[in-house]
């Protein structure tokens, strides 16, 4: 009797350490994935965002992309951890304020039970093709001799050269041989959600693709004498002047940008829905006012049709002052005059956005066409004014005869639309 009394007890014991075991692996097994709110979707959307901007200009000596990740985030090829480690892979290379490289797109979000995971289209331009690393001109590259290039007309009030004549007719970057996707896996930390992981997978077509090589780990990190703080930026789950709405709202406003400059909304006259976009007193560059912005509308290239413009990493932050914004543009001409398609602007746009009984308005405008400096892991100094200063010049090829470099403002502006 007590032998079976044992064995009786025994075997309950372990049928109830079992049903343990089953309960927790089914408890693991049916985790669910935790609730993401609008505005988390929203931040982390605009993390990616930031990102193009943190890794193509280097700011804050590389701690800009940096702060991106969590304190323990890390990218993988190549390989770096940690927030020095992170910085150091954000110096050299092209760098600078107005270096536009990383041009990324169709970003899905899928939230876990840890926070999220990620993926992102990526293709790079390269806006300097007839530069080398020592910003020489390179022979037999850009938009070729004047002799090659139609005459180009020119528009009434200072409004620049014709851009009908101009279609199809230029050259100002061309596609990188870097292409593919990013995946990532996301966490929200006490300053707001952050890359815990990053990883790039170049594009490769084939039903079985060669195995991505190993991570490489990098040397030991060149770190700042005195790190930069993180730079402030406020982020939209720690911020209570927007809603989720108002975000949503700005990022259609900056959406509708090229549908109402290219085709007018599929009506072909751009003037009007252009200038609906901005506030009445608004200014682009050198033009104020609804009336100019209708006329240096009506002179771009239009069709109900018409595509040209197109936007790219759109960033949005509340400041004391109101709402401010940029984003990167890529002009295309597809297939335009019988030529094949090319690229005939590139830059960055930053804003200011105004709340107004009719919605959300751009109350100002600015367009920075591309420039870089190679710097090869050496300090970025943190002032814009510096930077501009090697970077010498805005590529004044690009824009019209109106533009202007200030070093105070560091701003380069245009009577163009573009």
């Amino acid at each position: 009797m007590a032998t079976w009394k044992a064995f009786a007890t025994t075997a309950i014991g372990v049928g109830l350490l079992m049903q343990g075991a089953m309960s927790g692996q089914q408890k693991t097994a049916s985790a669910k994935p935790m609730t993401l709110t609008t505005l988390d979707y929203i931040e982390i959307r605009q993390l990616a965002s930031r990102y193009a901007f943190a890794v193509d200009t280097g700011n804050n000596n590389g701690y800009d992309y940096a702060d991106l990740f969590s304190a323990d985030g890390e990218f993988m090829r190549p390989y770096a951890k940690g927030r020095d480690q992170l910085a150091t892979l954000a110096r050299g290379g092209r760098l600078g304020p107005f270096n536009i490289v990383h041009y990324i797109t169709n970003h899905v979000i899928e939230p876990t039970p840890d926070g999220a995971i990620g993926k992102q289209y990526l293709i790079e331009l390269n806006w300097e093709p007839n530069r080398d690393q020592g910003g020489r001109e390179q022979a037999g590259r850009g938009q070729g001799t004047a002799e090659q290039q139609p005459p180009v007309r020119q528009n009434p009030d200072g409004l620049g050269p014709n851009r009908w004549d101009l279609v199809g007719t230029r050259r100002e970057g061309e596609l990188s041989r870097v292409g593919g996707h990013y995946e990532d896996v996301y966490v929200k930390t006490a300053d707001g959600w952050r890359f815990k992981k990053r990883d790039f997978v170049p594009s490769k077509s084939g039903p079985e693709p060669a195995p991505l090589p190993p991570p490489r780990v990098r040397e030991a990190a060149q770190p700042v004498a005195t790190p930069p703080p993180p730079t402030k930026f406020v982020e939209p789950t720690k911020q209570s002047t927007l809603t989720a709405m108002d975000y949503l709202q700005i990022q259609q406003l900056i959406s509708s940008y090229g549908h109402a400059l290219d085709s007018g909304y599929g009506k072909g006259e751009n003037g009007e829905a252009y200038a609906d976009l901005y506030t009445r007193d608004a200014t682009f560059g050198n033009n104020v006012g609804r009336d100019r912005l209708i006329k240096v509308a009506r002179i771009e290239p239009r069709g109900p049709d018409y595509v040209r413009h197109y936007l790219f990493n759109h960033v949005i932050e509340p400041t004391p002052e109101g709402v401010k914004g940029k984003e990167y543009l890529v002009v295309i001409d597809v297939g335009e005059n019988g030529k094949p398609s090319s690229f005939y602007l590139g830059g960055h746009y930053e804003e200011t956005y105004v709340k107004t009984a009719d919605g959300w308005r751009m109350k100002t405008r600015r367009l920075f066409p591309p420039r870089s400096v190679w710097l090869a892991a050496v300090m970025i100094r943190t002032t814009t004014t510096t930077i501009i200063t090697a970077i010498a010049t805005c590529t004044t090829t690009v824009m019209s005869p109106a533009i202007k470099l200030s070093t105070t403002t560091a701003s380069c502006t245009t009577n163009s639309v573009w």
